[in-house]
């Protein structure tokens, strides 16, 4: 396909112009222009089967050189660049037949995304369209009375269609975006609809904070089976899934209504489906047809079991949690408890410990209460939450620990100090230092930092200075054979490093301070 990008700002205009992905979607840059002028006198002699346009630009804007396009060269499509002060403009685009609306500042991904949907000659759905059929699902999942709906529906035609719900979720999103992980409904929501496009049903999407919704409506006739056929598309739209990104989805299926105006009960349906996620695991199909029922109880003897926990982690039998924490969700997946339960037990685990811990006069800061317990809401597997919950719980066994051991945090870090300023010579790691002590490295990183104000390498450095400059003053080595013996592994980092900490190089240390 043949572009044209036409922009008034020259540096967004080049920057388009040269991005080295348009090969790889089989487009190439025919020209470019300032403005619809430019671009009218230029579209004769670089042809373009697609113009990029940005909205507001002199002579002539965005909206005016459409519409002397779709006359003089209705076989053009274009795709606008817009802000969002340029809504009122982009009504009127809609009505002209845009392609598409990329919002600025422009994102490179969502842009070729777009012109290759265009080129695969997936067109979207218009925008009007989308907020009708957005009104009418928010009108079917109102709490008002069936006969009210039953207008609505009557009105779109669509009160004796069969329909049924697939939901696509990212699994555990909340605990991705706490990590800073970066993901994209949009993104999403094209890639599960590009399944649908292969098959023979209409369908609606909508897309909230929980996941992407399609709505598929029966094709008439009675050659369709919706159960096997949503089955089927789901099973695709995993493996599409699968390929396309990082990140595990699942994805639920309500049982099949007679019409849109039962869209909350298959919306319920689905709310269901979610919650048994939390036992199946990451990249589940969950069908409700096939739902088993879920218990919302409790743990057999929850008390006597947090209880049994305390006097785990009093005696400091650490290495007993993970067999504790797998008996725990061997039990809840075995009922069939509900996320409700599971994330209610996991609170209580929490709590339990923290009691404990202040009775070793451990307390943790408020701040990091609160957030573990966000944490624990966030997620959506069992697996991925009992891993959590063990080294939450195997770090609190580590600090109960060293203080039955006679050990205060302070009298600790100057043992482990120690260590390392005894053993910086060699190949020593975090990862090393918390096997030697027997202790997760996440929390002696932590504990390090805090008693000392210094992270692990920083003070592994520090160490290493301090012999190197010993050695400078008290043998006739080169610097580059006093890194090697300190520690370092490469004598220009040792030669950056030493004049950080010192203020000179390791010969002008020598030369100075020698007598």
């Amino acid at each position: 396909m043949k572009i044209m990008i036409v922009d008034d700002e020259e540096l967004i205009r080049n920057h388009l112009a040269h991005l080295t992905e348009w090969d790889e979607i089989g487009c190439q840059i025919t020209g470019v222009a300032a403005n619809g002028v430019e671009a009218l006198k230029r579209i004769p002699a670089d042809k373009p089967d697609l113009i990029i346009t940005d909205i507001r630009m002199p002579l002539m804007n965005g909206i005016q050189l459409a519409e002397q396009i779709k006359v003089r060269f209705p076989h053009i499509r274009f795709l606008f660049l817009t802000a969002y002060s340029d809504f009122q403009y982009a009504q009127h685009a809609v009505k002209l037949g845009a392609a598409d609306f990329i919002l600025k500042p422009i994102q490179n991904a969502e842009l070729l995304h777009a012109v290759e949907l265009i080129v695969q000659g997936e067109e979207r759905i218009s925008r009007e369209d989308r907020l009708k059929q957005e009104q009418v699902i928010q009108a079917m999942l109102s709490p008002v009375a069936v006969p009210d709906k039953y207008e609505v529906a009557l009105e779109q035609r669509l009160e004796d269609r069969e329909i049924i719900v697939i939901c696509v979720v990212i699994d555990n999103a909340d605990v991705l975006a706490e990590a800073g992980e970066v993901y994209s409904w949009v993104a999403l929501r094209e890639a599960v609809t590009q399944i649908v496009h292969y098959n023979p049903y209409s369908y609606w999407d909508y897309t909230d904070s929980k996941g992407v919704y399609l709505i598929l409506f029966k094709p008439h006739g009675d050659l369709w089976d919706m159960r096997v056929d949503s089955m089927k598309m789901a099973g695709e739209m995993l493996e599409r899934c699968k390929d396309s990104f990082p990140f595990a989805v699942s994805i639920c299926i309500s049982k099949v209504k007679s019409s849109i105006v039962y869209l909350d009960q298959a919306w319920k349906e689905i709310k269901d489906c979610l919650d048994y996620r939390m036992l199946l695991g990451k990249g589940s199909i969950i069908s409700n047809d096939a739902l088993p029922h879920l218990v919302k109880g409790n743990i057999n003897g929850a008390e006597n079991q947090l209880n049994e926990l305390t006097v785990m982690l009093r005696k400091g039998e650490k290495e007993k949690v993970p067999s504790y924490l797998l008996s725990i969700s061997r039990e809840m997946m075995g009922k069939g408890l509900t996320k409700t339960n599971i994330h209610t037990f996991a609170l209580q685990v929490v709590q339990k410990v923290e009691t404990l811990l202040l009775e070793y006069n451990l307390r943790i800061p408020e701040e990091i209460q609160l957030h573990t317990r966000k944490t624990i809401l966030s997620f959506d597997i069992l697996f991925d939450l009992m891993i959590f919950l063990e080294q939450w719980v195997e770090e609190a066994a580590d600090r109960i620990i060293a203080i039955r051991q006679n050990h205060s945090v302070n009298g600790l870090v100057k043992e482990i100090c120690a260590y390392i300023r005894s053993k910086s010579a060699e190949d020593m790691t975090l990862e090393r230092l918390a096997d030697d002590f027997h202790m997760n490295h996440s929390y002696l990183s932590r504990l390090i930092k805090k008693e000392t104000g210094h992270n692990f390498r920083d003070l592994l450095w520090s160490y290493r200075i301090e012999d190197a400059k010993r050695m400078l003053l008290e043998t006739r080595l080169k610097a580059n054979e006093i890194a090697y013996e300190v520690g370092f592994k490469d004598p220009a980092h040792f030669s950056l490093l030493f004049k950080k900490h010192v203020g000179l190089s390791p010969m002008n240390y020598r030369e100075q301070i020698k007598p």
